[in-house]
């Protein structure tokens, strides 16, 4: 039974005074059956009179967001939470994620959030993750609590979030999931931390324009996981290592500059990675010269029939693409990959929008295109219709100048359920009781109306809400979200 069957038979609904009775299952089976359901969903079991409404607090609180900000509600609730954590036991043994997000832009001390935190942790037992997103000095003094309370740790994600200092990490040894994203600074001491789990790490997000692969701190062939935002330098042979040795990745993501020829190491390594369900490769500087870059890709994803997710992203100079090979041929190979969910891609400069969507596999649900054609956006839009995938859910636009985003969507992409333009997401309804719509036997894009999301549902839930609609491929996986 798929993800969305268990989702239909497990909502409660209401019709009048008559509710549906659930069936008599054990508490251990209505929990599994649980484990499919999206937080939105649990959310909802909360008010329930029944078993699942405590299996689904026990899930919803095993990860814990506390949003340290001038927001005077957002903080209300973290100290709340918190209090919770250090007066009920039974509460803070079910937490196993802890997130902290203290934005960059809030300039205030964290001396009384860094001591309840110092009271709140020891409780936390059962803690397995952490993911804290604050300035680098708040950083220094939450890493030395961690190590103080000395809990056994398997997912840590480092942000700083006003560039980077010089941090000293505790001595974990039992790390398999690993995030840092900073600008900046000097790698050694992630380094260190990297090659210290290189035994037991299985997913690593390390972004870092400045830094350069460390193939020597990282045993590819542990991993399942690996994004990677940086540089490879001339001499470089990582992407061939990671091609070769990489026989359990299952999700790759590579944002990086080049300067070593990588058309030649894809070449040699068609058959690499043989379990790969997602698949990024994103150029971003201009000056890479490597014609055969795109066409050695195009024909290592070929007949990747398991493949869910791609993503292809490239300047949108034409000048760019040229020298990187990025043309109609990397967009020929896309009817082989006909297991598709999710593709984000540019479109290249010599394939007519009209001629682009029907390379698309009709598996795809979600589309994200980047760099599109300029003029009227209406007429091509337009043009892209014809050929999208009968199921598409999602589509997103970036680098494209739309000024009247309802009017794109309802003359280009009417069917789906969630719109993304640049950074702003918007829910798609149609109204069959809109008055256009009962003339309109096609029922193409009358009475289809869009709501864009509040800012707060970008920052905080758009995950959830993502998941809600069906259309958690739509963005690559979020490396504060942890196994």
């Amino acid at each position: 039974m798929g993800r969305s069957a268990l989702r239909n038979k497990v909502r409660v609904r209401s019709v009048g005074r008559r509710s549906t009775r659930l069936p008599g299952f054990s508490t251990e089976i209505w929990r599994e059956i649980a484990l499919f359901l999206p937080r939105r969903d649990l959310k909802t079991l909360l008010s329930i009179p029944h078993v699942l409404s405590r299996i689904a607090s026990q899930l919803l609180f095993s990860q814990i967001d506390l949003h340290f900000t001038s927001d005077r509600q957002h903080s209300q609730r973290s100290a709340d939470i918190l209090t919770r954590i250090i007066t009920d036991a039974s509460f803070a043994f079910h937490v196993k994620t802890l997130r902290i997000f203290v934005p960059g832009r809030d300039i205030f001390p964290m001396t009384f959030q860094t001591g309840i935190l110092a009271n709140a942790l020891p409780k936390l037992t059962n803690l397995r993750n952490i993911h804290c997103s604050m300035r680098w000095k708040d950083i220094s003094s939450f890493l030395r609590i961690i190590e103080s309370v000395h809990h056994r740790l398997y997912g840590l994600s480092i942000v700083p979030t006003d560039g980077t200092g010089e941090l000293r990490f505790p001595k974990f040894k039992h790390i398999s999931q690993f995030t840092y994203s900073a600008d900046g600074g000097s790698p050694d001491r992630v380094y260190a931390l990297l090659h210290q789990n290189k035994a037991s790490l299985r997913s690593i997000h390390l972004h870092n324009q400045t830094w350069s692969y460390p193939s020597e701190h990282i045993a590819v062939r542990n991993l399942t996981h690996l994004d990677f935002f940086g540089a490879f330098g001339q001499e470089s042979q990582g992407i061939s290592e990671i091609l070769r040795s990489g026989i359990q990745l299952e999700s790759l993501r590579l944002w990086c500059s080049l300067e070593c020829q990588a058309s030649t190491q894809f070449r040699e390594n068609l058959k690499g990675l043989p379990f790969l369900r997602h698949f990024a490769f994103i150029l971003h500087n201009q000056c890479t010269n490597d014609p055969d870059l795109f066409p050695a890709i195009s024909e290592f994803l070929r007949d990747r029939t398991h493949l869910h997710c791609l993503q292809l992203t490239v300047p949108s100079a034409e000048w760019a693409q040229r020298r990187l090979g990025y043309d109609a041929t990397v967009w020929g190979v896309l009817p082989s990959l006909s297991g598709l969910k999710s593709l984000h891609a540019t479109l290249p400069k010599d394939v007519a929008a009209a001629v682009a969507t029907w390379l698309i596999p009709r598996s795809v649900k979600t589309l994200s295109l980047h760099s599109l054609a300029a003029g009227d956006p209406v007429n091509f839009v337009t043009q892209l219709r014809a050929g999208l995938p009968p199921g598409l859910r999602f589509i997103g636009l970036s680098s494209f100048r739309v000024e009247d985003v309802a009017s794109v969507i309802r003359n280009g992409f009417p069917m789906v359920c969630l719109a993304r333009v640049d950074d702003r997401y918007y829910s798609v309804r149609r109204n069959n009781n809109h008055p256009s719509s009962k003339t309109n036997n096609n029922n193409n894009n009358s009475g289809v109306e869009i709501e864009e999301w509040p800012q707060d549902r970008i920052r905080y839930h758009s995950t959830d809400w993502l998941e809600w609609y069906g259309c958690e491929h739509a963005e690559w996986r979020d490396p504060t979200q942890f196994f």
